[in-house]
């Protein structure tokens, strides 16, 4: 079987996050045990072999000390317009075939990221999430359930919003068989 040839974007990820890893002085052990990943994936990311999930990347970002949109495609400088590139579609989590369109992936200012995510009934569910500071969420169609630990669930549907910490352990999941977007806005951090 032979494997697929590396994208372009694959290997800007890969080359991005090793890049940060050398700064930082961080082995590719130290940084495997800090984030949670295995060290064969962490070096199949690296080479450009594969491409990370939104919640890799918000764990190798938190085991570095970086904003998670450093690794992330920027659509445009900040307070420019920009229609040169579409969107960057990633994999929410390595479990769940859950696709989120990158809005504004945070990058250096790290003050707002926003992601545009696709839910589709038997793809999976995204796991538990936290990372710092706050998330605005609002049903664009559909309906979803958001779980935030502590809390009692919520389910929200087109055209209602929800607001909560992002450091308290959390998921947004298909409520239904009809697909559902939602907008994702987090601040701070």
């Amino acid at each position: 079987m032979t494997r697929p040839e590396p994208t372009p974007e694959a290997i800007e990820v890969g080359r991005v996050i090793r890049a940060c890893r050398k700064q930082r002085g961080v082995t590719m052990a130290a940084l495997a045990t800090r984030s949670g990943l295995s060290q064969p994936f962490l070096s199949q990311l690296e080479r450009g072999l594969a491409t990370p999930s939104l919640t890799s990347i918000y764990r190798i970002a938190e085991a570095l000390d970086v904003a998670p949109g450093t690794f992330l495609r920027a659509p445009g400088e900040p307070g420019t317009v920009s229609h040169e590139r579409d969107p960057q579609v990633i994999r929410v989590s390595e479990a769940a075939g859950q696709i989120a369109r990158v809005l504004i992936p945070g990058g250096s200012s790290a003050l707002m990221e926003a992601y545009e995510h696709h839910f589709e009934p038997g793809l999976g569910e995204r796991g538990w999430f936290r990372h710092p500071g706050e998330d605005f969420l609002y049903v664009l169609s559909g309906a979803v359930v958001l779980e935030v630990e502590g809390e009692e669930p919520l389910t929200l549907t087109a055209g209602r919003s929800a607001h909560h910490r992002g450091d308290l352990p959390h998921r947004c999941r298909l409520f239904g068989d009809e697909p559902a977007r939602t907008l994702l806005v987090t601040a701070g951090g």
